[in-house]
């Protein structure tokens, strides 16, 4: 999977294919975030569109630690070639690629703009 980096090079964009409940599918541009602990977030304009089914609600804490509440919803994107179920967090924030999504990834950025970003999946350790 490939990316870029922004113009400013202050942010690392990657675009993941999401996919609703009835075989619908966004390109979506996602800001990587390691601050982020879950899979996805995506603004409830996406959530919306896809149809994604909503699973509950709950709270996250910002990095500015404000507490918001959230919906959980339930989706399936293009990972690593595969499609992979996760739990999407929609939120008033834009799309975001969390933590939880790039545990077993090996993530390269080239830091400048227009830089190249790299997600390959790590080969199991034996």
């Amino acid at each position: 999977m490939r990316g870029r980096v922004d113009s400013g090079a202050r942010e690392v964009m990657l675009t993941v294919g999401v996919f609703g409940p009835y075989g619908e599918r966004a390109e979506i541009e996602e800001l990587v975030d390691t601050g982020f602990t879950g899979s996805l977030c995506l603004g409830a304009e996406e959530v919306e569109a896809l149809g994604l089914p909503f699973v509950g609600r709950g709270a996250a804490i910002l990095a500015d630690g404000r507490a918001v509440e959230t919906r959980y919803h339930r989706g399936k994107i293009l990972w690593h070639g595969r499609e992979r179920g996760v739990q999407i967090l929609s939120s008033e924030g834009g799309p975001l690629v969390g933590m939880a999504l790039l545990r077993g990834s090996i993530l390269t950025v080239e830091v400048e703009p227009g830089g190249e970003v790299i997600v390959e999946e790590r080969a199991e350790r034996g």
